[in-house]
């Protein structure tokens, strides 16, 4: 047992140090995440979900703008690609326009499209109950269901990192006197 617990020190001492820029994760739920990003303005928070078989779709939010990306790490997308992806949820088809962000991402309603200020809204909604959204490509990529459903009991987390975001501070280091609560 003590040979095991020295490899596994080990390894881990090896491990490199996270790079600056990297996402400092606060907290996840079933298969959701949300993450902090960045210094200063060019900051923002993640929502992220992750199927754990190579698609992911993420919800980005900083000061200035808010993205939605969708990606899998299959995909090959030519720079410059311009499609549309259809979102159906219970009530209502809507079909939106997405582009190139790189080789694995679509941006969902890019930046000047129609709708896409309406991208808060979605976020704050997934947090009160929103029913699961199907999105539909318009190749031969098969059916995706986003689990908004699974979102809601992360909206503390979430909500911490956007006041952060606004606050524009840095994160506070847990200390033997702090008080989770």
């Amino acid at each position: 047992m003590k040979i095991l617990t020295a490899m596994l020190l080990m390894a881990a001492a090896l491990q490199p140090a996270p790079a600056l820029g990297e996402t400092e994760w606060m907290g996840g739920a079933r298969q959701w995440s949300v993450g902090f990003e960045g210094q200063g303005p060019q900051s923002y928070c993640r929502l992220r979900w992750d199927s754990e078989i190579g698609k992911t779709m993420e919800f980005r939010q900083s000061a200035a703008e808010t993205f939605w990306l969708v990606a899998k790490n299959s995909w090959d997308i030519p720079a410059g690609t311009k499609t549309e992806v259809t979102l159906t949820d219970r009530d209502v088809t809507k079909v939106v326009a997405a582009e190139f962000f790189d080789k694995t991402t679509l941006r969902l309603w890019p930046m000047g499209s129609k709708g896409s200020a309406g991208l808060k809204k979605i976020i704050k909604n997934s947090f009160a109950g929103t029913p699961d959204v199907q999105l539909t490509f318009a190749g031969d990529e098969g059916d995706w269901t986003l689990p908004l459903s699974r979102v809601d009991q992360l909206y503390p987390t979430f909500s911490q990192c956007l006041k952060r975001l606004e606050a524009g501070e840095t994160a506070k280091q847990d200390s033997a006197t702090s008080k989770p609560f």
